[in-house]
């Protein structure tokens, strides 16, 4: 079976991994792929893969995992920069950062498909609160990174102390508890 070469083998991994099958890491990208008929034998489909044949279409299609390279990347992160550094200056054009206001929307529809980096999913979120923004522009955000996401933002959670102030007696007049 051919497996379209944008899956790496860390991602191949990770997605035998979530459907039961355990494949040793230290083989390589070529043992998995010749092996990999006998993976799909012990598969334990989910919700989001029910069956062995949109399996294979996931492993023949592209990977929708987004990978710059690495001069997209640099300029991807100077211009999320750029939107970040104006937004922290009360979005105001200084004819340096930016001359116009179309220019930091021209810069965000040029990096909103990034939203895998987190410098991304800050110039989106700090261009939507500005003045001049045209449209809501959210970061597209792959899957993985979306869950990622969740369960950092489950762990995050703060817990908030109840505090009980109470009167007592003479000797003891207040008594502070934390529940």
């Amino acid at each position: 079976m051919l497996i379209e070469k944008s899956h790496s083998k860390k991602d191949i991994i990770a997605l035998f991994r979530k459907l039961g099958v355990i494949i040793d890491k230290e083989s390589t990208k070529g043992e998995i792929v010749s092996n990999i008929e006998k993976y799909f034998k012990d598969v334990k489909y989910n919700d989001k893969i029910k069956n062995c044949t949109e399996l294979k279409d996931y492993l023949k299609n592209p990977s929708k995992k987004q990978r710059p390279t690495s001069q997209q990347k640099k300029e991807i992160m100077f211009k999320a920069k750029k939107i970040i550094k104006w937004a922290k200056n009360d979005y105001i054009l200084d004819m340096v950062t930016y001359k116009s206001m179309v220019d930091p929307y021209n810069d965000i529809m040029s990096i909103y498909m990034w939203g895998d980096l987190p410098s991304v999913r800050r110039a989106c979120r700090m261009y939507n609160y500005s003045n001049s923004c045209h449209a809501n522009v959210n970061p597209i955000i792959t899957e993985e990174v979306e869950e990622e996401l969740n369960n950092n933002k489950i762990i995050k959670q703060q817990i908030i102390y109840k505090l009980e102030i109470k009167r007592a007696t003479k000797e003891n007049p207040i008594v502070v508890t934390f529940n």
